[in-house]
């Protein structure tokens, strides 16, 4: 009888232990929780021609923890065992489009424009479901150019506007931008540009053209382009000023949702 108990007792102890080192080699689910995460992006007013069509499945998704990358891939290919990570604090989301370089080298050197997003910081919690939100915004300017007809008319002969940049772009009849009666843009080339830390970009302008006998003209200007905007440069002739030339330059900053605001560079 006294065997009996003590082969109870052992047993009873075996399978204790059997227990512990189920619970130990097995898989970690108890250290693991999930995100949830939604991606949007701003709309557009204005149907550029020369942009790509904008697909959000495309975006690529970087998630990093406390500044390493976990992983990278398109929106549309997250599983949810990429949602699974191990439980911790310091992660984030980013999303974009496209990169920085790409937004300055795609379209034969015109550049893209670029949307980018980036998480609050969030933490995996053990067992639970964080719920992440990436709204991606322009993150660079855009310029594109309309030669009035007051310009395009008397400058017969060559007349553009050349970016003195490390990209030299030029702007002239064959590409200057047109828009329809609702402001939309059917026609031209938008020329993108990163910004600095500031949010944004000095430009260097040259305006040229030549008149026959009249002569030909070649001015400089200078252009801040703002972070989120795109900028219709127009450019119209003026009345002479003191026996020369005049020549106006006018920016819509805001062509996108339709409001204006002109300033002279003369």
């Amino acid at each position: 009888m006294k065997h009996y108990i003590q082969h109870i007792i052992l047993l009873c102890f075996g399978l204790l232990l059997a227990s512990c080192v189920s619970e130990l080699d097995g898989p970690q689910t108890n250290q693991q929780g999930t995100f949830s995460l939604g991606l949007s992006a701003d709309s557009l007013s204005t149907e550029i021609v020369t942009r790509a069509s904008e697909n959000i499945d495309d975006y690529s998704v970087t998630l990093s923890e406390k500044g390493e990358s976990v992983w990278a891939m398109r929106y549309a290919d997250i599983g949810d065992d990429d949602r699974i990570q191990p439980v911790g604090e310091g992660y984030v989301v980013e999303a974009e489009n496209c990169t920085s370089a790409e937004a300055e080298s795609l379209n034969e050197g015109w550049g893209r424009r670029r949307f980018y997003g980036r998480s609050e910081t969030f933490a995996i919690t053990k067992g639970q479901n964080t719920q992440v939100s990436v709204h991606c915004q322009m993150a660079n300017a855009g310029l594109c150019v309309v030669f009035d007809e007051s310009f395009s008319s008397y400058f017969t002969s060559g007349f553009a506007v050349t970016t003195d940049d490390l990209r030299a772009l030029r702007f002239d009849a064959d590409n200057q931008a047109q828009f329809d009666t609702n402001g939309k843009m059917t026609a031209g080339r938008v020329a993108y540009y990163n910004v600095n830390d500031e949010g944004q970009h000095t430009l260097q302008l040259i305006i040229s053209g030549s008149a026959g006998w009249d002569g030909t003209l070649r001015l400089k200007r200078t252009l801040v382009l703002q972070q989120g905007k795109t900028y219709r440069l127009i450019v119209r002739k003026g009345e002479p000023q003191d026996g020369t030339l005049g020549v106006s330059i006018s920016y819509d900053e805001t062509f996108d949702d339709g409001t204006t605001e002109e300033v002279i560079l003369n």
